[in-house]
């Protein structure tokens, strides 16, 4: 690797730690990788990636199509101004794409791309571990573990202006765990008894992590994906009895959360049976019918949060509904149908490259990205900047790790 090289790499891997810890760091990381990229180029005076074919440079290039979809909605926004807003905050989506699609990644490995999935573990359990000490210490006084949690909360929510998201930061968790497992169940052979032990009380930390911020988008995911692990593991390793053996495990996990936490159990159940009733079902119901006025091409970048606010004005909604809390109907709102088929391909697009080719990574890059479009019905994540970051750079890393298995270099490394 050339001191470029590692100077990229480097900041990729500072990208994957910073970003769980808060959302401008992690923006000040997208910016020096962006930088780093820049000076990559004129140092190698080459422009383009070699390590990338082309159904590879057009999965890459799904988030700039996004962007440029919503960037032409500005022809029937009134609102110029908050248009252009809009798309400055978008803009982080370029950058992870531009970025790759410009520099030369054949120097890649598969050690490197386990790298950042370590260095994004790194960063989720640093910040749960700052946090459950700071709820230690303000749970002094009370020895239960509701007081615990109360207090675990109450220290999360103190440095939650604008920097932290509980649905985001389980998100993080639940994404992290994708790739606990994959290192667990495709490398145990290959781990020291001791790695064995960390990693398995890494995921501990994570779903510890995930309980307790109180996110139900995240305890449905961690759910979902811990059920899409067990018939993983049965189905690879031919054994319905460890596939039943782990299932046991998951479900007395489940039991023991149910017991320490009713009334956060009690929360996500009635949820699910009432799911009619709940606000964002309400608030998604009136904007489908919004968006069903114009479907073609929307309301324009720079309007539709107008509208939105003006029609839950109207309805009497409590001011948390500032979005419509399900990205897809933020697209259908923003550009019409365009902009929800474009942000569908920007998705879905690595996914069927990579079943396509039958990569060995298949099952973690569709968990994971399974994850994230879950999420997406119950958050706007690409309106706040940590959902920008994760998805862009997640959506990138999984390009990567496609051109990785291509790569004659990483393919003859270590695996």
């Amino acid at each position: 690797m050339k001191w470029y090289d590692k100077l990229q790499y480097g900041a990729m891997l500072l990208m994957a730690a910073a970003m769980p810890i808060g959302w401008r760091y992690g923006l000040w990381t997208a910016a020096f990788l962006g930088l780093v990229t820049v000076v990559k180029m004129v140092a190698q005076r080459r422009l383009g990636n070699p390590a990338l074919t082309k159904p590879l440079r057009w999965a890459m290039a799904g988030a700039v199509v996004y962007w440029l979809v919503l960037t032409l909605s500005l022809l029937w926004t009134n609102d110029m101004a908050e248009g252009a807003e809009v798309l400055y905050l978008k803009a982080v989506l370029l950058i992870f794409p531009v970025s790759f699609l410009l520099s030369d990644t054949s120097y890649l490995t598969r050690s490197h791309l386990r790298g950042v999935g370590y260095a994004l573990l790194i960063g989720v359990v640093g910040a749960f571990l700052y946090f459950l000490v700071k709820a230690g210490i303000g749970a002094l006084k009370g020895v239960s573990f509701v007081s615990f949690q109360n207090s675990f909360y109450a220290s999360y929510a103190q440095e939650n202006r604008g920097v932290y998201h509980h649905a985001y930061i389980a998100l993080y968790a639940v994404v992290a765990m994708v790739f606990v497992y994959h290192e667990l169940s495709s490398r145990w052979k290959e781990h020291k008894v001791w790695s064995r032990i960390v990693l398995i009380v890494a995921l501990l930390l994570l779903i510890g992590y995930t309980v307790l911020v109180n996110s139900r988008a995240g305890m449905l995911a961690m759910a979902l994906t811990a059920l899409a692990c067990v018939v993983h593991l049965a189905l690879t390793r031919r054994s319905w009895k460890l596939g039943v053996g782990v299932a046991l495990l998951v479900a007395g996990g489940m039991v023991a959360v149910t017991q320490l936490m009713p009334g956060y159990v009690d929360r996500i159940t009635s949820t699910v049976v009432n799911v009619e009733d709940d606000a964002r079902t309400s608030i998604n119901r009136e904007n489908f019918r919004t968006a069903m006025q114009s479907p073609v091409v929307g309301y324009g970048v720079g309007d539709y949060r107008a509208v939105q606010q003006q029609q839950y004005a109207q309805d009497g909604h409590e001011s948390w509904t500032f979005n419509a809390h399900n990205q897809y109907m933020e697209s259908l709102l923003a550009a019409g149908i365009p902009g929800l088929l474009a942000l569908l391909c920007f998705l879905v697009m690595p996914l069927c490259l990579a079943m396509k080719r039958r990569s060995r990574y298949a099952f973690p890059l569709v968990a994971a990205m399974g994850v994230v479009m879950f999420n997406l019905l119950f958050e706007s994540m690409l309106e706040r900047q940590m959902g920008l970051q994760f998805i862009g750079y997640l959506y990138a890393i999984m390009v990567l790790i496609m051109s990785v298995e291509e790569n004659k270099f990483a393919q003859s490394s270590k695996s």
